[in-house]
């Protein structure tokens, strides 16, 4: 086994040092993924709600934003209460955390995942679109920093760590319907020697487990840094997508109670509060609620602390390697809550008419633009982008890259001078 830490700081493309750069390769990886064009373009790319419905709800940009404060409270939290000695090591520095949370969603597309629906559906006969396979292009290939074509060059741990599906399109998608246009959740074959190169210092029993799926065509596992990474994400996703859709007014303490009443059996109150929640069932609707935004603000406080602080580290003893042997998660009852915030949101908000129209619409302009770009791709893209791709790539793939990088506002003034008369000029700033 290859557990030598100095093989997860290494960047594919060997660099020299900058005169006096104090810092570690970690805080380097933060500080490139922080001034990058994709983790800008995050402020104009849907969260939930679409970007263009007001100045008060999250974009991608804001949430990876809280993700990163959150995963540097789960990492917190880890160092002060993992006793195993080899655990301990591996606890990932504190700037690799934030590089990991700040990129998770460099690769997502205009519209969420309605735009990944949209891209994937023209792509699934051409290895396929996801968006956190994308992140892997935008880091290793897509986004400039020293050079064309090695994007951010970041360290392997980084790259472990946004490696979210450790499974191939070509793979996963032979588990899927034939009819689906829903993408696998996997990595592009068009990144294969980059996850090679990833999973180098493993041990070949562990690259076999680590790859392996499910019966459903479903990554089993994730890396160590992944899992803390995905444990913020979802307690982001779960609190403050919730504290959007009350601030909005779209959900009522009706609805909220009727949910916890059918999910009854699957959230034990008083399991809960026994296990340092502050609130019990009436007191998070009381506040949730409240007239008063403070008292709202307090329930969501508490509901991130009691997540935070319920991280633990599970052993997963058939795997060698450290960083892949201990992952972060949330216990039973604290998944349980967790979930339910998830679903509530994805109920009653998401997959409510008037958001669905609005997602339908976002799929339907970028279908349409993919299918106009592919007539000439050459001439309706912008010189700048296009030459800056590799032309070994596929013209499907290079037309894939540019849609998915859009922000919203950008894919509609795009679709508005390519299909609605009367509309641009040819000295617009797009």
């Amino acid at each position: 086994m290859n557990a030598e830490p100095d093989r997860f700081e290494e960047r594919r493309q060997p660099e020299p040092a900058r005169p006096e750069d104090v810092r570690n390769p970690f805080e380097r990886d933060k500080g490139r993924v922080i001034h990058s064009a994709a983790f800008r373009r995050l402020q104009g790319k849907t969260q939930v709600m679409g970007t263009s419905e007001g100045d008060f709800h999250r974009t991608r940009l804001t949430h990876s934003i809280e993700v990163g404060q959150i995963g540097e409270g789960v990492l917190l939290k880890l160092s002060r209460t993992v006793t195993d000695p080899v655990a301990r090591e591996w606890l990932p520095d504190r700037s690799l955390v934030l590089a990991t949370c700040h990129a998770h969603d460099l690769g997502h597309p205009p519209y969420g995942h309605d735009g990944e629906v949209a891209i994937h559906g023209k792509m699934k006969d051409d290895d396929g679109f996801e968006g956190n396979g994308q992140t892997l292009r935008v880091l290793t290939k897509l986004e400039k920093y020293r050079a064309r074509g090695v994007g951010l060059n970041p360290t392997r741990r980084l790259l472990l760590a946004v490696l979210k599906y450790p499974v191939p399109y070509s793979e996963a998608r032979r588990r899927l319907p034939a009819d689906s246009d829903r993408p696998p959740k996997c990595y592009m074959d068009t990144e294969r020697d980059t996850v090679d190169w990833i999973l180098q210092p493993f041990a070949d029993a562990d690259r076999a487990l680590f790859t392996s799926m499910d019966a459903a065509g479903r990554a089993r596992f994730k890396s160590f840094d992944c899992s803390i990474m995905d444990c913020a994400d979802d307690i982001a996703y779960a609190v403050h997508d919730l504290e959007d859709a009350i601030g909005r007014r779209m959900v009522i303490r009706d609805q909220f109670e009727a949910a916890l009443d059918a999910a009854d059996d699957a959230l034990d109150f008083a399991a809960l509060t026994g296990l340092g929640l502050s609130m019990d069932r009436d007191t998070l609707q009381r506040l949730l609620f409240s007239a008063h935004s403070h008292d709202r603000k307090q329930a969501i406080a508490a509901l991130v602390n009691f997540f935070v602080t319920h991280v633990a580290l599970v052993e997963l003893r058939d795997f060698a390697h450290p960083l892949l042997r201990w992952n972060a998660t949330l216990p039973p009852q604290a998944r349980a809550l967790c979930d339910f915030l998830m679903d509530f949101t994805r109920q009653h908000v998401v997959r409510t008419a008037e958001v669905v129209q609005l997602r339908r619409k976002g799929r339907r302009l970028i279908a349409a633009m993919f299918d106009e770009f592919l007539t000439a791709p050459e001439e309706l893209i912008p010189r700048s982008f296009w030459d800056g791709l590799d032309p070994r790539e596929t013209v499907p793939r290079r037309v894939c890259d540019y849609v998915a990088g859009m922000t919203d506002a950008y894919a509609e003034r795009v679709w508005r001078r390519l299909f609605e008369p009367g509309y641009g000029n040819s000295t617009d700033e797009l």
